[in-house]
């Protein structure tokens, strides 16, 4: 994990309000791997890799739950934001074999096995959705 324009302490504080607040978004903003802070802008990058969390993260009752936590943290109103890093996203795969390996990747994804595992559900098909 790494901070720009905050110090660690204050990530740290941040992470423990919410935890304290909502555990599973405590869990979801221990998947951060950058925290940037730019003047009343706080953006919580995550990997490709970890997008799910970001979806997670990006409604509107769980963005208002982190602003509270780090405005009280830092003593001042911010605006919270979720990106992915820049970078971190390959090409899609195409075709069968891209499906195939897409599937795999949902499948081995930790939170999509804990909601699978908490309400019985299970994939039935998976499709890349087109960048905005």
């Amino acid at each position: 994990m790494r901070a720009e324009g905050l110090e660690l302490e204050k990530v740290e504080e941040i992470k423990a309000l919410i935890q304290a607040e909502k555990k599973f978004l405590g869990e979801l903003v221990e998947h951060v791997q950058r925290w940037e802070l730019s003047g009343a802008e706080l953006r919580l990058y995550f990997s490709a890799e970890n997008g799910s969390f970001a979806d997670l993260l990006e409604g509107r009752d769980a963005i208002e739950k982190v602003r509270g936590a780090s405005s009280k943290a830092l003593g001042r109103p911010v605006r919270v934001c979720v990106k992915l890093e820049a970078g971190s996203n390959s090409e899609a795969p195409r075709g069968l074999a891209g499906t195939q390996e897409l599937r795999a990747q949902v499948e081995r994804d930790p939170m999509v096995r804990a909601v699978m595992q908490r309400f019985g559900g299970r994939i039935t098909g998976v499709t890349r959705q087109p960048k905005e």
